[in-house]
């Protein structure tokens, strides 16, 4: 009998928790090298990027990149007004504060719009071949990619590529994946 998309978020969430530094950073910084060299990253003027909570693959190392290489980084922002994540620029001097979910963001965000981002580096719990992505239940990177024209790339670690996940009409997928070990073009 298939998981549930609960299910999947539990079994990977137990795994992403148990996750040790000594593994975490160095597999980080391998999907890190896969994703930088994506076509996608090379031509990319502007990058969406996130801040890395609960084991997720640490982009820390990948903004001064960005930056060295002239490209402009942006990170979600939650909207209280809105309920929704929208994108803001930051440059390793931008202000920063803890904002929704625990998570650091701007304290007076710089928005960018969907249509000036060219890649975005999509998180999420579990993947699999086809680019169908499992989130963390709430729907705010189906939002962000609606209608979205550039390159969305996931980041994620080896374990979270499932044979196949469970999908809804909403889902987004991604046109590609780059893990600790390869990336895999959809």
């Amino acid at each position: 009998m298939p998981r549930t998309k609960q299910q999947l978020r539990t079994e990977i969430a137990a795994k992403r928790k148990a996750l040790e530094p000594e593994w975490l950073e160095p597999a980080s910084a391998r999907v890190v090298e896969n994703f930088q060299a994506l076509d996608a990253f090379q031509s990319a003027k502007t990058v969406a990027l996130y801040i890395a909570i609960g084991g997720e693959v640490n982009l820390e190392t990948l903004f001064p990149t960005c930056w060295k290489l002239d490209k402009r980084t942006c990170i979600p922002v939650f909207n209280e007004g809105t309920k929704l994540y929208e994108m803001a620029e930051i440059a390793d001097d931008t202000p920063c504060r803890i904002g929704h979910y625990g998570i650091r963001e701007p304290i007076s965000p710089t928005l960018v719009s969907m249509e000036q981002i060219d890649l975005i580096a999509v998180p999420g719990v579990a993947f699999d071949p086809q680019g169908n992505r499992l989130g963390r239940g709430g729907g705010h990177y189906d939002r962000l990619l609606d209608g979205f024209s550039g390159d969305a790339a996931a980041v994620a670690f080896d374990f979270q590529i499932l044979p196949g996940i469970p999908t809804d009409a909403h889902d987004k997928p991604v046109q590609c994946i780059a893990t600790e070990s390869k990336i895999l073009n959809i």
